[in-house]
């Protein structure tokens, strides 16, 4: 991750936190707070892609590209495999290292 993606994912959790604390206004009536509760959504859903490793072009690892999808890496090569989903970049025959995932 570069910086200013450290400080997005700094900014996201305090959105987040921002959220809920909205949220339960929201919730117990107080029309007041919406306004302020799209807003604190809107800029999240805005920076939420920004802040996920690979927004900016960058190929990730089999290990990384497995845990973006909550499989295991073997899920993932068998995946390859079958031709279920084909990697952005294969750097020779080494086997899992020298495959890259777009993100």
């Amino acid at each position: 991750m570069n910086p200013a993606q450290i400080a997005l994912v700094s900014v996201q959790r305090r959105l987040v936190d921002r959220l809920r604390e909205l949220e339960t206004r929201v919730d117990a009536g107080d029309e007041a707070a919406w306004a302020a509760y799209c807003a604190a959504a809107a800029t999240l859903a805005a920076i939420v892609p920004q802040a996920m490793p690979g927004a900016n072009g960058q190929l990730l690892s089999t290990r990384e590209m497995a845990e973006r999808l909550n499989i295991s890496p073997k899920t993932l090569l068998r995946r390859k495999k079958d031709r279920q989903i084909t990697p952005a970049l294969q750097l020779g025959k080494r086997g899992r290292a020298s495959l890259r995932w777009k993100a």
